[in-house]
């Protein structure tokens, strides 16, 4: 009776030892969380007494499973907050560990975006930390087991850079990495040494926005298991309301949707570039940032127009194939510039600037003529009409051209374009016909052009690609056009895509393009006696 009785008391006291455990650990009250090294989404949601999205959950778990997670988001779907609590579970949940974050300079980026979320986890949980010493960028169980900010300096040489990852060891051991894309090779290169042994975990984030680095580099190696946050996936989009407060908007994602892309034409081909609109988001509606009200969306296919949909809404790099002539990237910088000359200037040109007219001619009962205005770097925005008839085309040319201070105006003459700069000459104009299918009057060091046509688009290639000072007007067609072509060398001769070929995949032709490459006509050429 008494082995009996002393069973029982035996196993009450296992029991009631079991339950406030199990309560310490749930209120935050008890140091031991080994139950959840194996489940992260568990203690955020248990412990943190949290919810998080399906994305950020995949992200939570990936580190769990995989040695290298790259986490590709789109703007706003929480990666940041997630990756505080991906830091916070490991280091509570293996008492042995060590978590190192860093962040691309400046130091900002790490104290106010990463370490906030890790801050407001320290304030809101003061119970469950404690136990910890909590200094600047630094939370310490003991000399061998912290959670550490490491900042990435902005100087010194590669190998001082790589010092300042190299040689961290412990039996548990995670890296987080913030704007993971902008942090130099040799960063990665220190941390892949560390990761030699023991239980180590890499997970870096970032917004997808240039297929270059070593972040990218992994992912298309396979060697790391690719997460993707995007707004489509977000509660707040998805239902319409801000659950999430502080998180991406579905106005906010309409809005992009309007100023970023079209609907496929009839009869467009899908391709790399394209999206179906979610179900959820059909005749959802928004508006601009100056209070215009777009029209509802409709469902379908949509194009893709501007580089930052794709990595701001969708959490993917934008679509561009290897041999594509024009970077994506170079045509959003010269846009941002755009935007910032005109802030401080208005659209006004450069002080002193003369401008050099490229004047396309439509051939065409849909093609537009189009009058394009470069003065240096800056190009204004562009004007267009309809029409064949060419002396129709020649005076509405004049006109722009004498409304302006224009140094000459390179024209258009192919086809029916022919007759319209001797027009423009006796109206007074500088104006000087160009047949793109003529001879090129350069080269290259990769090779020689194939017609006038290739060196036109390949200088307007290497003035986006290397001049600081190009700068696009807010045009989304001339962007899809610039956007468009790809090239191909042939026997030593660059051959740029054909412009029947470009017409069949923007289903129009490329008028705008077209324009501002007669810009770039050589002034040798035309003037030789200069």
């Amino acid at each position: 009776m008494l082995e009996s009785r002393s069973f029982i008391n035996s196993t009450k006291d296992v029991l009631f030892d079991q339950l406030f455990d199990s309560l310490d650990r749930r209120f935050g009250l008890s140091n031991d969380f080994s139950d959840y090294k194996e489940d992260p989404v568990g203690f955020g949601e248990t412990v943190l007494k949290e919810d998080y999205t399906d994305d950020v959950k995949r992200m939570m778990e990936s580190v769990r499973d995989n040695p290298v997670t790259i986490a590709k988001s789109a703007n706003a779907t929480g990666k940041t907050h997630g990756a505080a609590r991906v830091a916070t579970w490991f280091y509570k949940a293996f008492p042995d560990s060590q978590v190192y974050t860093a962040a691309a300079p400046p130091e900002s980026n790490l104290k106010k975006l990463l370490w906030g979320e890790i801050g407001g986890l320290v304030e809101k949980h003061p119970a469950l930390f404690k136990p910890d010493t909590v200094k600047y960028l630094h939370l310490e169980r003991s000399a061998k087991s912290f959670t550490t900010g490491v900042t990435i300096p902005m100087s010194g040489t590669v190998a001082q850079r790589q010092a300042k990852f190299s040689g961290k060891h412990a039996p548990h051991l995670l890296f987080i990495l913030d704007e993971g894309d902008a942090i130099g090779d040799e960063i990665y290169s220190a941390i892949e040494s560390c990761l030699s042994g023991g239980h180590g975990r890499l997970l870096v984030m970032f917004n997808p926005r240039a297929e270059a680095g070593e972040a990218y580099r992994m992912e298309r190696d396979g060697r790391a298991n690719v997460v993707s946050l995007s707004a489509f996936n977000h509660p707040n989009v998805v239902d319409g309301e801000d659950r999430i407060p502080g998180a991406v908007t579905r106005d906010v994602t309409v809005r992009r949707i309007n100023e970023w892309c079209r609907p496929l034409a009839e009869g467009e081909r899908q391709d790399s570039e394209c999206f179906e609109l979610p179900a959820f988001l059909e005749a959802a509606v928004a508006s601009s940032q100056a209070g215009h009200e777009y029209p509802p969306l409709k469902a379908g296919w949509y194009k893709i127009l501007e580089p930052a949909f794709s990595y701001m809404v969708l959490g993917e790099y934008p679509a561009q194939g290897s041999n594509a002539l024009i970077s994506r990237e170079w045509i959003a910088n010269a846009r941002s510039r755009w935007d910032a000359y005109v802030v401080e200037h208005g659209e006004q040109p450069p002080k002193g600037t003369q401008a050099i007219m490229g004047q396309d001619v439509a051939e065409f009962g849909s093609d537009m003529n189009v009058s394009s205005f470069r003065y240096g770097g800056y190009v204004e925005r562009m004007v267009f009409w309809s029409g064949v008839d060419t002396v129709v085309t020649a005076d509405r040319a004049v006109v722009e051209y004498q409304s302006r201070n224009v140094m000459w105006a390179n024209v258009d003459a192919t086809s029916i374009g022919a007759g319209v700069a001797p027009h423009m000459q006796r109206q007074g104009c500088s104006a000087n016909p160009v047949k793109v299918a003529s001879s090129p009057t350069k080269s290259t060091e990769i090779g020689d052009f194939n017609i006038l046509r290739d060196q036109l688009w390949w200088q307007v290639r290497e003035w986006l690609r290397t001049d600081p000072g190009a700068m696009l007007p807010p045009d989304e067609m001339l962007l899809e056009e610039l956007q468009i072509p790809t090239y191909e060398i042939v026997n030593g001769k660059i051959k740029v895509m054909k412009k029947d070929v470009m017409k069949d995949l923007l289903k129009r032709s490329p008028d705008r393009a077209d324009a501002l490459c007669l810009t770039f006509a050589e002034v040798d050429l035309l003037f030789p006696n200069l």
